[in-house]
């Protein structure tokens, strides 16, 4: 168990679950027997989660890029008694981030844009009131940016969202400070949209999803993918929730995947097979403040925060209450194995 690369532990309240399409035929290769020992961990973490009062629980581990257990375990969906399945989708949130992040690292590696350049040299509606806000500005959460949180069941257009970014002064000089910013990660989805004249959806599903071979994985409503549904227990009683318009949360959110995509999304990053070591490098170097602070944790957290992947590695209880949290992931993702 040692040698495994990467547990992945989705528990369905925050990353809901919904039974894949038929249409999505491709299926990954049967994964080999794995060793007691992780069969016994995963059936242990999953029972603890469902005493715990959570809905379903899908865990997959992978060793060397191999998937070499996927299990889900409890309901997809309570009401009518769907079990969950290893390939039910999920909503990720903000480990969309993670994709949004990768696909601006590229498209510099190919020379349409660089981290220092000015994010309204792509998204020129934003008003950016004479500071210089960078595409690493928006990447490492430093810009200073933010904006009123829209209604989360409405469509919410490229118009819309910029209206609400410029009703808002900036919460500090761009490069200075450091707070976590779904506003900037939206921006950078609206910049890969006018470099590469295509849907942030196309751009992740040609890009990453095809030739990766992540079968379940895209923008949620598209590509064949459900936009699932979830659960909800801030007031201690697990209920439905309506999922948010994929708008909404957009290149901050918006993506759909599976624990065993996820697996595999992680160690193709880390070794190099989605980008250049460069610009793995780039992407997980911690932050430097202006201040000349290094950004490499939060206060009252264990998360370490980088370019990072997007990027948020955990979520601590406080961001779980204000976000009608009811979850925990554990781990993301870890360095492969030698």
């Amino acid at each position: 168990m040692t040698r495994a690369l990467l547990a992945l532990f989705l528990i369905l309240a925050q990353f809901p679950l919904a039974a894949a399409p038929r249409t999505r035929a491709v299926r990954h290769p049967a994964p080999p027997v794995p060793p007691a020992a992780i069969v016994a961990a995963a059936r242990q973490a999953a029972e603890a989660a469902l005493a715990a009062g959570v809905p379903g629980v899908q865990i997959a581990v992978s060793e060397h890029g191999q998937i070499i257990y996927s299990a889900a375990f409890g309901m997809s969906d309570r009401e009518s008694a769907t079990a969950a399945t290893p390939r039910s989708v999920l909503q990720i949130a903000s480990l969309t981030k993670q994709f949004t992040a990768a696909a601006i690292l590229r498209l510099a590696e190919r020379g349409a844009l660089t981290l220092d350049d000015p994010i309204e040299k792509f998204v020129p509606e934003l008003n950016t009131r004479g500071a210089k806000i960078t595409l690493r500005h928006l990447l490492t959460h430093t810009s200073g940016l933010v904006a009123a949180p829209p209604d989360p069941y409405t469509p919410l257009t490229r118009e819309k969202c910029l209206q609400l970014a410029n009703a808002q002064p900036l919460a500090f000089a761009p490069g200075s400070n450091w707070s976590y910013s779904n506003i900037g990660y939206k921006l950078l989805g609206y910049a890969i949209e006018s470099i590469t004249g295509t849907s942030y959806a196309d751009f992740i599903h040609s890009e990453f999803v095809v030739p990766l071979g992540l079968i379940d994985t895209g923008v949620c409503g598209t590509s064949n993918l459900p936009v699932p549904e979830g659960y909800d227990a801030v007031t201690g009683t697990v209920t439905p929730i309506q999922p948010p318009h994929p708008s909404v949360p957009f290149s901050a959110g918006a993506l759909c995947s599976t624990a065993s995509d996820l697996a595999r999304w992680s160690y193709l990053l880390a070794t190099g097979r989605v980008l250049l070591p460069a610009s793995w490098a780039t992407m997980t170097t911690p932050t430097t403040l202006t201040s000349r602070t290094r950004r490499s944790s939060r206060t009252g957290s264990a998360c370490t925060w980088r370019i990072n992947w997007g990027i948020r590695p955990c979520i601590t209880a406080a961001e779980s209450r204000a976000s009608r949290v009811f979850s925990s992931i554990s781990p993301i993702a870890s360095s492969p194995s030698p």
